[in-house]
Formats: structure tokens, C-alpha cells, sequence
């Protein structure tokens, strides 16, 4: 099973949110001074999302979806995603960032699930609420439960990220790939960091792990 970060590394935006906030004009003064509250740690990560999500209230669902598919990726997806599902391999998406692009990301590349945080709407406006599904330090949870739903043991998962969001997340896989990542903490816990704008990038690596490692990983060659 591999498990995929979205902001960052299959993504080029490290944040989605404050993409959209830039994009609508209501990151300076606005979502940028919501941010620093956080990172000062005067609101705590709940509250940060819900004064974000608060912003866009009264948006159409569709306009941010139009704009989210616009959010810049990395290239190579498309071949990432097909030299993993031909080892077999189960794909998926864990996001601290929105479900609105891990849903549509999910779908145009063949992912097998994702998971995000949930933008709340009625009648296809957004109502300023938020459903919040991934804490951005506390992936694991969600590690484990997809280890469980398919049947997987730790040295059979393989973690993808960029941040030091997703050490949980490395903390439980077999493989860790840090993709562009400018966190110390991530670099050190990685089998691997990669520095590219290609995923395909990952293939030559991969191939030499899962070679060598046929035990550990299901389709190894």
C-alpha cells in the first residue's frame, strides 16, 4: 500500500488553502493573520481551519472546485501511479488539506481512497463550516486504519510527504520517500528524500527497493 501527502508532493502548492486565499484576494490581513495565530499556538488547530473555512462562506462549491483543479502538480503522476498499481499495490491519499481536490485527484489518477477535511455546504454553498477529518499532525490514525481495511502490515506500506506533517505517517510505513521536503525532522526519519519537479523521478529508487525487498512487498520484481 502506498500512502501519498497531497499539498506538496503531488502537488506543487504547499497549501491549498492558502492558495484559494490568495487566489480570492483574502490571505493579507485576513487568512495569513490566522495562520501566524497558529503557528504562535494562541488557537489551536480546529479553530484555525474554521476561521479559514469562515472566509469563504457564501462561495458556490462549484467555483472553488473550478479553482482547485487549476492548483499546480507535479508531473509524473500518471507514472507513478501506473508502476505502482502494476506491483499491485493499493493507492492512497492522506490530507490534512481539502477533500474537494484530494476527491477529484483521487479520481482522475486511479487512487483508491482519500481522505481530507470536508468543506460543509448546502445547496451547493458553502455555509462556512468544516468537518475536520485530518489533523495536520495526526495522520496516523488514518495509517492504521487503512493498514487494517486492506490487510496490511507496517513493512508493507509505503509513505510519501513533504512536511513535518507526515512523520506520523512515516513513523508507520516500511518505506518513507520525503519528496522535496525542507523539514530536518522528515529528512532524517526517510529511506529516501528526492529532490525533483518529476514523480517519475521515484520509479529508479523503487525499483531497487522493491527488488530487493520481495518479502516485505507484495509484486516486487
Amino acid at each position: 500500500m502506498a500512502l501519498f501527502d497531497l499539498d506538496g508532493t503531488l502537488t506543487r502548492e504547499k497549501s491549498a488553502w492558502e492558495y484559494l486565499h490568495r487566489r480570492l484576494g483574502l490571505w493579507d490581513g485576513h487568512a495569513e493573520r490566522y495562520q501566524e495565530a497558529f503557528l504562535r499556538r494562541e488557537i489551536d488547530y480546529d479553530r484555525f481551519c474554521q476561521l479559514d473555512a469562515a472566509l469563504w462562506k457564501g462561495m458556490k462549491v462549484r467555483a472553488l472546485e473550478q479553482m482547485l483543479k487549476e492548483v499546480p502538480l507535479y508531473e509524473g503522476i500518471e507514472g507513478l501511479v501506473a508502476y505502482l498499481k502494476m506491483k499491485g499495490i493499493k493507492l492512497g491519499i492522506i490530507s490534512s488539506g481539502l477533500s474537494l481536490l484530494a476527491d477529484w485527484i483521487k479520481g482522475r489518477y486511479g487512487f483508491d481512497f482519500s481522505v481530507a477535511n470536508e468543506l460543509g455546504a448546502t445547496d451547493g454553498v458553502l455555509d462556512g463550516t468544516i468537518r475536520i477529518h485530518v489533523h495536520y499532525d495526526q495522520k496516523g490514525k488514518w495509517v492504521r486504519e487503512a493498514k487494517r481495511q486492506f490487510g496490511v502490515k507496517k513493512r508493507e506500506v509505503l509513505a510519501f510527504g513533504d512536511s513535518s506533517g507526515d512523520i506520523v505517517m512515516f513513523q508507520q510505513a516500511g518505506l518513507s520517500v520525503a519528496f522535496n521536503s525542507r523539514s530536518p525532522g522528515l529528512n532524517e526519519l526517510a529511506t529516501l528524500s528526492v529532490h525533483s519537479s518529476d514523480l517519475r523521478d521515484l520509479i529508479p529508487p523503487l525499483v531497487s527497493y522493491l527488488g530487493s525487498s520481495r518479502e516485505k512487498f507484495p509484486g516486487g520484481t
